[in-house]
């Protein structure tokens, strides 16, 4: 069986700031037609930041699309011809007022590929300093800071306060480097 589809023709429904909706219709695999409805949105880049004490560093924010606020790793959009390490370094600053000495690049994967073409690149950093002068936050956030270990960072995902698949990650990977060390959180 070859895979793949056609496409037969495309219409941008929506176009706004963040996204672009886009309706196609496609010839599939037998021949016949389907209708795809495409959403394409700026790349973005998430940061596992661990502190000195191997605590996750977490924004809280309200999520309108859930109505509700959560316990997120830092994260955010990566600009027109932005490496993706600054748009991570920048991200970190803007939204936790902290500077990393040492990154790793980690995962890189699309978010939800059946209708979204968001790529989204984790990084993990360590050695943290409070910046004195950071770069202000984006306008329209309002962003609380917190610091949870992995066992804190389990029972808010257990609770629901911790609900996205890149903080679920975060929390993964937390175990696991702790495990590697011997620590167990």
């Amino acid at each position: 069986m070859e895979f793949g589809e056609k496409t037969l023709s495309s219409e941008v429904i929506y176009e706004g700031s963040l996204l672009t909706l886009e309706k196609q219709t496609v010839e599939i695999f037998n021949g016949e037609r389907a209708n795809r409805e495409i959403i394409h949105h700026a790349p973005a880049v998430g940061i596992i930041a661990i502190d000195e004490d191997q605590r996750l560093v977490l924004v809280k924010q309200f999520r309108k699309a859930i109505e509700r606020p959560i316990l997120e790793i830092p994260a955010g959009l990566v600009d027109p011809g932005e490496d993706f390490l600054a748009a991570a370094q920048r991200e970190l600053e803007e939204e936790t007022q902290l500077q990393a000495e040492d990154w790793q690049t980690l995962d890189k994967f699309y978010v939800s590929p059946g209708y979204l073409d968001e790529y989204l690149q984790i990084y993990s950093c360590r050695g943290l300093e409070t910046v004195s002068n950071p770069r202000p936050q984006d306008a329209d956030e309002h962003i609380e800071v917190f610091r949870l270990n992995l066992s804190e960072a389990k029972q808010a995902a257990a609770s629901g306060e911790i609900c996205d698949m890149k903080t679920i990650y975060a929390i993964q990977y937390l175990e696991k480097q702790l495990l590697k060390e011997g620590n167990h959180g």
